[in-house]
């Protein structure tokens, strides 16, 4: 799934209209929901450092061709760069231990016992889980470097609006976030990807 990261010339130009909003303040309630592919900086941060696991649900996709393949990535990822969750997480994510037991494993589509209800379950702990990488005072340095459109991801279908959003800070790529526009109008988060391993970050 890796794609090329350059960005169009017609872009650069609208930078500045995805830097200059505040995007350091970490939100202290849960965003609304996403209108533009540049608010879900917003939840991505509420939810790393405010924990509030309900809001992985506002940027969750909803149709099932998204949400396995989805699952099971954002989990393999996580799982390579050695990251875990701890039972407090697990408990407040909702995953119990039957499900907790197969996040390293995901199937990439239902299962007699692996749901659509398991997989939503699943989604929301995998965005969790590869956010808490980064501590709050890199969260919190975190912006939008550009977005731009994604026609590679159209195993959504045809009509499917996808947008890779790249966050970094000091001109430092950090991930990249692929945005999806819901059924409902609204945005939410179908991968990421760190485009550098966190683990070589300096962080405090």
């Amino acid at each position: 799934m890796r794609r090329s990261l350059l960005i169009p010339a017609s872009l650069v130009l609208l930078a500045p209209l995805y830097l200059g909003c505040n995007s350091s303040d970490i939100p202290t309630t849960m965003p609304p929901a996403a209108q533009e592919p540049y608010d879900i900086l917003a939840h991505l941060k509420y939810l790393a450092v405010r924990k509030d696991y309900k809001d992985a649900a506002m940027i969750a996709p909803i149709t099932p061709d998204v949400v396995f393949p989805s699952a099971m990535h954002l989990h393999n990822d996580a799982k390579q760069l050695g990251l875990t969750l701890t039972p407090d997480e697990l408990k407040g994510l909702g995953i119990d231990a039957k499900l907790a037991a197969k996040l390293d494993n995901l199937p990439g589509g239902p299962a007699d016992d692996y749901t659509i209800q398991d997989a939503r379950l699943a989604f929301n702990a995998g965005i969790y889980r590869l956010l808490k990488a980064l501590t709050p005072n890199t969260w919190a340095k975190m912006d939008s470097m550009g977005i731009e459109d994604n026609p590679g991801m159209r195993q959504y279908g045809s009509s499917a609006i996808v947008k890779d959003m790249t966050l970094g800070y000091g001109g430092t790529k950090i991930m990249t976030v692929t945005c999806l526009k819901k059924p409902d109008g609204y945005w939410g988060v179908s991968f990421i990807r760190y485009d550098v391993n966190p683990k070589t970050l300096k962080q405090n």
